[in-house]
Parts: C-alpha cells; structure tokens; sequence
C-alpha cells in the first residue's frame, strides 16, 4: 500500500471551488498558513470623503459606510466612488478603484483590483458585479485563497443562488504567485452546489503548460464537511511489481468515525486490498485501525498485516489507556513489502495494551503484551504477560527521618511457545523494596547510602543441568528426580531472595575559575571529582532453574568496589546571554571484586584471574554546541591488551551536517579482533530549503563487506516534492538492491511512486 495518499483529496477541486466562494468548512487539517486579513479599521483620512447612506427596508435595511477619494450622484438612485474605494454593508466589504453603487437595486458594480470580503472570505478579482441583498453576482478574472493552501482562479465565477456557483475556465492549485504553476488542475466549466457536488467539464491535470491528464466530466463532492468519495488515484512503478494503479475511497462515517479503503494493482498480477479506520468520538480517545492483504502471484499465496492504535485519556481517576496491537501473515512480509528500515530490518513483533495511573509519588500499570521474536527458518519464539500487573511507589521521605523508600512490585501471568512446540504457562511475583540515606557530609563531598532486597517467586521452573559423579554424564534434574517424559518444565515453585546495598561517594571535589578565557569563551571552570561506589547483590545457587523471560529474571551475585577520577572542563561563552556548558571530560575508572570467587577477569580456562577488572577510559569533547566527539576504550589489564573501544561524535556546519560510529572488540587473549563496525552518515542541502542529499553507510570493517548504504535526493518545492532513493542491504538471510522514485503534490499527496531493483534470499 502506498503511503502520503491525502484523504483530504476527496473533493479537492469541488470543496476549492465552494470554500473560496462560500466558506465551506473542511475536514480539520494541520494549521496552515493563513488566509489574508480583512483590512483593519483606520483612523479616517481628512482628505477622503466619508459618507454613510441609508437603505431602504424594503432591500433589507441599515446603512453603507465607506470611504472614497472622489464620489459623484446621479438623482438619489446612483453613486459613483473612484480613488481607492471601500465601502461596508452589513457582513460584506468591497475595495476598488472604481465603484457604481444602484441604491435602488442595491447592486454594485465594481472595477479595477477588486476585493470582495464576506466573513473570513476573500476573493480578488478585475471585476464585480454584484447584488447587496441576495448576495448574487458576477466576478471577472477572479483569485482566491482556500485553508490550508488552495489557490483558486476563474475566468468567470457567477454566484446564481444562495448555494450555486458557475465557474468557466477554471484553476485550482497549491502553487502561490504563480501565473503557471508547478502543477494545477485545470477546467473548461463547473457548476458547484455548496452541500452538492462539483459537476466539472473538460478537467486536466497539468504540469506547467503540459496536459498530463484529461477527464472530460467529472463529479466532485462539493460538501461543506468531510465528504465521502474517490481519493486522486495514485501511479508508479515497480521492477518486480510492473506498473502500478492506486485507487482509495474514503468514507465518512459519522461526526467522529471515517473509514479509507484501498485497492493496490500492478502489471505482474500483484494485488492488494485493504481497509483503514480511523475515529475519534471524544478530545481525549482516537485511535486507527488497518488491515491490508497482498496477492503474490510468485508464491500463489496472500500475503496480509494487521493494525491497531488507540489511545483514550477519558478513563476514572485519570487514567490513561492504550491500546498498540500488530500482526503479519510472516516475516517475510517485512522484507518483501515495506520500504522503511525500521520495518524490513525487523526480527520481532510486539503489541500490548495497558492501563497507566500516577498519583504523586504511586503510579500503577495493568498491560497485557506479546512479543514474536523471528529466529530465522520461520522458527519464532512467542512470549505473552496476561496479564503484569506493576505498582511503583518513587523515593518517598519517611516522616521527618532523612530516609526515603522505593517500592517496585510486578505480578504476572507468563506465558511462552518455543519452536519444539513447547506451550508453558506459570505465574510470577517480585518484590523489590530499598531504603535511601542521602548525606551531605560538606559543600565538596556527598555521600548516599542504600540497602534492599528482591524476593521472586515462580509457580514453576525448568530442570538444572547436573553432571553424575559416577558417569560423568550431564543430566536434566528437579527436585523430585528428572522431569516427565517430554516436559521441559518441572512443575515445581522455586523462590529467590537475595539483599541488595549500595554505596556512592561523590568527592571531595576540587574546582578552580581562570577569568579572562580568550576567543568564544569569557571563562573556563575546571572540576576534579573522584567518585567511590560500591554494589553487593547476595548469592542465589538456583539461577539455572530460572525460565528466562525478561531481565527481572536475570540475576549476577557480586560483590564490587570501583573508584572513578572524573576531569571536567566548563566554558562560559563570551557572548551574553550564553550559559556555561561543558566542552570536555575525561574519566578514568576501575573496579574490583571483594568476593575472591568472582573475579572480573579470567582467561578461557580460568586459570589465570584477576580481582580488578580492566581500566575503563571515557572521553567527552564538545568545543562548540555544533561539534560533539565521544570516545570510551577498556583495556585489559590481565592480558594487557585492549577489550573495545568506541567512537562516536557529529558535527553540524550549517548546511552540512556528519555523523560517525566505530565499534571495535577485541580478544586481547588471543590477541585478535572480534567484531569492527562503522556507521558514516551525511547529510548536506545544495540549496538551501530546496535540494538536499543525505546518505548512511554501514560498514563491517573485520568481514571487508558493506552491510547496508541508502542515498537520498530531495528536492522541495513551494508545492511539490521529489525524492529518489537508492539503497542496498546485505544480511546473512539475504541481499537487495533497489531504488525508489518519489513525486508529492502538496496537499494531495504522493502522486507517482516508482520502485525497482533486485532481492536475493539467502547467501
């Protein structure tokens, strides 16, 4: 299904034609810019005439105000005004050079740069005429700016009733200041019924002077609501796909409902059909509903997906809900079918639905969730919480005591299918409470100290893997013996309890102020701060007869010191009204094991360990908010060799903005390289606001392969947009190239969308 169609296209031309004329009110729509202000009221000029007629209350009563250099009367029937005309009659204002008022027939005739208001309408014209009391009339040459962005002009515009309008030689276009537009939709002759329809004759699509489409009669909704019927249809091509044919309608369904369906073809058999719901019955609920399905012809099978978001703030107690809900028929679908990368680089689908509350220092959240994790081989593991029930209570004081409490609580209901056809269900509840004593023990020196613990308890859990000391074989075994025949599971509770204490002192910190900076800067504030922390988390020996299912399963016994020397460099810019901010910082930390069972480093056969684990080393270098550089490395210590390092930094020079990544491991062991990855991102605009190019590399510098390079072109418009694409992506499952082209009307929507290139499963 192709993206940016504009449902607002329903009735472009007719709703143009009756919102210039009328006002018609259209479907909400983000705030564009505004139609033109009527003219404010202005202190009179002595040297205009000012006159105030009276009018009969047989043609509807009050008076005329205006303005006008010169004015002449013929009898009482005939007014004539020239130089800079304004005159005001109840809701209508009409501005000209020259102006025939018929007092009689209350009309007027009106020429020369022509500005009719009524209400917040406007339409300009050459000339006007116009009768006071219907309304009705005739505009020449006439323009006229519809919300948000319309542009609209006629040759001849009649107003033949309360709700009609003839309009010959017609055209409507997003396109501002110019007698030939980018783009327009051009007529021979149209007659609108505000409420009705658009009943247009000889209709042509143009770019510039050139005919690009034709429909010798068309029937517009004209309404002046969201209005049900075709969207503009939508063109590309695609190399695997063949040429393609876009048709929507949108259907409105009510004041807060509308529903948008689709129908996708293309030259080699593919065909899809889908259906997209969106609502909003109150400020505070909306929500959209999707589902589409894909005929592939190369597999004879239909491929579909499946989509929900709803989001409602109007429950009791201010609670907020939301729904978040997808589905595919495969993986495959991902890759095959959708052209965004957060999309076709996918290995998992999630959804949920929760309901979220906070009160001060309480919050509570009742979800529901699922997660597919796509193993490859359309293996996948599914994992369900129905329901996990969470309450967190934040650091609460504790009377007048300098002690604070934290609460994190969840109980859930697990439910988990593995690729052997293993369907387990069980329950789990964790408690995880901790007590804070925050002291300041002087301006330079703090000190926060805290003790807790953490109980879980599972309703059941897996066999441990044991060896026989008298075989030597390794056997799966529970409590009572090893599991049933076929069970993975062993039916059995299993409860953890572990304290948890933590310490961290910050100080003492040593600062120093050089006045008197030189070139951006006024001054510079440079701060040593040592940093002290310590973590222990008790003993559990059961860990392996844990279901792992997400990280409150997990669990590391240690026992750990580390001390951190933190440099920071501060710089007050010389520029006022500038804060300071910091443009460099250097740390340098190390921990160690008090637990002599649990060294934080070892070699492969752990026979050779170390307490202390490997020195850590971070930098931070920031000389303006336009370039930023981040640099961290750990070096090993027992092998004296490094472990990783990682660089990553962006730099913004105005029309030119870079960014880089660089990960490297090592096995400073073996003394070789794991794992060496780069990301280089560009981007640069040649024209300002206009033509731009950006791009994105991955590189696997260790495999010698690029695993992933996209190039964009774009260029702007004042009224359309045109992107071409080009991207390439190799994975271990398979390896594509293809290119997209992409051209948008403003206020229409994607019009042309041509794609091609190539796609390998496997390597």
């Amino acid at each position: 299904m192709i993206s940016g169609r504009a449902r607002r296209g329903v009735a472009l031309l007719g709703m143009a034609l009756a919102g210039a004329l009328a006002g018609a009110a259209q479907e909400p729509a983000p705030p564009a810019e505004p139609a033109p202000a009527a003219p404010s009221p202005v202190a009179p000029d002595p040297r205009r005439i000012q006159f105030e007629l009276e009018v009969p209350a047989a043609r509807g009563g009050g008076t005329i105000v205006g303005s006008a250099a010169s004015l002449e009367t013929t009898g009482t029937s005939q007014v004539v005004l020239e130089g800079a005309v304004e005159i005001v009659y109840q809701d209508l204002k009409v501005a000209a050079e020259r102006l025939v008022l018929h007092r009689d027939e209350l009309t007027v005739e009106a020429t020369g740069d022509v500005v009719f208001d009524q209400g917040p309408n406007r339409i300009g014209a050459q000339r006007v005429e116009i009768d006071l009391e219907t309304r009705n009339g005739t505009f020449w040459n006439a323009s006229a700016y519809v919300d948000p962005d319309y542009h609209f002009r006629g040759a001849v515009v009649s107003k033949t009733g309360p709700d009609e309008y003839e309009v010959q030689d017609g055209v409507f276009t997003s396109c501002a200041g110019d007698p030939t537009p980018d783009w327009s939709f051009g007529l021979a002759r149209a007659r609108v019924t505000v409420g009705g329809y658009a009943r247009l004759q000889h209709a042509t699509m143009k770019v510039k002077k050139l005919p690009v489409f034709y429909w010798p009669y068309m029937l517009w909704p004209a309404k002046t609501e969201r209005t049900s019927g075709l969207l503009i249809p939508n063109v590309g091509y695609s190399k695997r796909r063949g040429a393609y044919l876009g048709l929507a309608h949108y259907q409105v369904l009510g004041p807060s409902f509308d529903n948008t369906v689709y129908l996708d073809l293309w030259g080699e058999d593919y065909a899809g059909l889908g259906s997209e719901l969106r609502y909003r019955p109150t400020e505070g609920t909306g929500g959209e509903a999707l589902a589409y399905a894909l005929y592939d012809p190369l597999s004879e099978q239909v491929e579909w997906k499946l989509r929900w978001r709803h989001v409602t703030s109007d429950l009791p107690l201010g609670l907020r809900g939301v729904v978040s809900f997808e589905d595919f028929s495969d993986f495959d679908f991902f890759r095959e079918f959708e052209r965004s990368e957060g999309d076709n680089t996918r290995r998992f689908l999630y959804s949920n639905a929760f309901v979220s509350g906070s009160w001060g220092p309480h919050s509570l959240n009742v979800m529901l969730d699922q997660r597919e994790t796509f193993l490859g081989g359309g293996l996948r593991v599914t994992q369900r919480q129905l329901p996990e029930v969470e309450y967190r209570l934040r650091k609460l004081k504790l009377g007048e005591l300098p002690l604070y409490l934290s609460l994190d609580t969840n109980a859930s209901y697990l439910q988990a299918v593995f690729p052997d056809s293993t369907d387990v269900g069980y329950g789990r509840l964790d408690l995880r409470p901790d007590l804070t004593l925050p002291v300041r023990l002087a301006p330079w020196l703090s000190l926060a100290v805290s003790a807790g613990g953490r109980a879980t308890y599972w309703s059941d859990s897996v066999p441990a893997v044991r060896q026989n000391p008298d075989s030597g074989a390794f056997e799966r075994l529970c409590d009572d013996g090893p599991p049933a025949p076929g069970e993975s599971y062993c039916g059995e509770a299993l409860t953890r309890v572990f304290p948890t204490a933590a310490a961290e002192l910050v100080g003492p910190s040593f600062s120093r102020i050089f006045e008197g900076g030189s070139g951006r800067f006024a001054k510079f504030k440079h701060v040593i701060e040592p940093r002290w922390t310590y973590s222990y988390v008790g003993s559990f020996d059961d860990q392996d007869r844990v279901s792992r299912f997400d990280e409150i399963d997990g669990f590391s016994s240690h026992h750990i010191a580390e001390l951190a020397l933190v440099n920071r460099l501060l710089a007050k810019p010389a520029e006022a009204g500038e804060g300071a901010y910091e443009i460099l910082a250097v740390a340098i930390a190390q921990a160690v094991s008090l637990d002599d069972e649990q060294p934080l480093q070892s070699s492969r056969d752990r026979t050779v360990t170390r307490q202390e684990s490997g020195l850590v080393g971070s930098l931070r270098f920031n000389p303006s908010r336009a370039l930023s550089l981040q640099a961290q490395a750990t070096y090993s210590t027992l092998f004296s060799g490094l472990e990783s390092t990682s660089i990553s930094g962006r730099a913004d020079f105005g029309r030119l903005d870079l960014s880089l990544t660089w990960f490297t491991r090592y096995d400073p062991e073996l003394a070789t390289t794991s794992s060496d990855q780069a990301r280089l991102g560009f981007g640069l605009e040649l024209l300002p606001g206009r033509l731009g190019v950006a791009g994105q590399v991955n590189y696997d510098i260790e495999g010698g392969e690029v695993q992933q390079q996209r190039y964009f072109l774009s260029y702007t418009s004042q009224c359309w947009a045109l992107s071409i694409e080009a991207r390439e992506q190799v994975t271990s499952l398979y390896q594509s190239r293809d290119y997209r082209f992409a051209l948008t009307l403003k206020n229409v929507g994607t019009f042309l969308d041509v794609t091609g290139g190539t796609s390998n499963a496997g390597r």
